[in-house]
């Protein structure tokens, strides 16, 4: 069992959003009529709800619209913008989950996702005058090294696949130079965790999976940070 381990957060955190998904076997029921008792179960933490743009789906948000949860014919998503910390996170899922088990019991699982989408932007964090590799660590930043001799770079993108717990478990880590229009024009360094696993899963495996790869991104994320960008991002705890 992975050793528990301190959790840092940051007044100036660079998390843009953090994305569950559960994936199952397609259920008609879901699309033949409107989630009735559905929508009963989760509408103290969901209470707007609307079709999604292509009418495929149901999308239920918060009141004031930093959580989105969207139930189709085969998968569960919610979405969190402005994270506020695991143990909050756990508490919307944990309604929407058990909304689904009521009214929607599935037979398994195929995918049990959790990803982590990070921007880091040097005017947010008052760095403006730093090097990127003042910033992260030069071991997953390689392409960065091109800069200054071939011109400004205006995007790089890379992506690594790898496995966890001896490969069961998987994560996919996307990152690279992204350009940010608001609210400021500059570039920001998009680092992308997406943990997940393939198979048969009951719901009942959900809740130990992602607090597993909750731990493993903070772990993940903590391998890019150089000690100047810690510091730039106010730690708290």
């Amino acid at each position: 069992m992975p050793k528990a381990m301190t959790t840092t957060t940051y007044q100036q955190t660079p998390l843009v959003d953090v994305t569950c998904q559960l994936t199952f076997p397609p259920n008609l029921k879901i699309s033949a009529a409107p989630p009735v008792g559905f929508q009963e179960g989760v509408k103290t933490l969901f209470p707007l709800f609307a079709l999604t743009q292509d009418k495929s789906a149901y999308n239920f948000t918060s009141e004031d619209q930093r959580w989105q949860l969207v139930l189709g014919k085969g998968a569960l998503t919610l979405v969190a913008r402005q994270y506020d910390g695991w143990e909050n996170f756990t508490k919307y899922f944990q309604q929407a989950i058990t909304a689904l088990q009521k009214d929607y019991p599935p037979q398994f699982l195929q995918r049990i996702g959790l990803r982590f989408r990070n921007i880091v932007r040097k005017s947010a964090l008052g760095v403006t005058d730093l090097e990127w590799d003042q910033l992260l660590q030069g071991k997953w930043t390689g392409d960065l090294a091109w800069a200054g001799t071939a011109g400004e770079l205006k995007a790089t993108h890379s992506e690594v696949l790898m496995g966890l717990n001896g490969g069961k478990d998987l994560v996919c880590i996307r990152h690279g130079l992204v350009p940010i229009a608001q609210p400021v024009q500059e570039m920001g360094y998009l680092i992308d965790h997406d943990f997940f696993v393939d198979g048969q899963h009951a719901l009942t495996d959900v809740n130990g999976k992602l607090n597993e790869y909750h731990q493993s991104a903070q772990r993940f994320f903590k391998l890019w940070v150089t000690d100047t960008l810690h510091q730039a991002m106010k730690p708290q705890g």
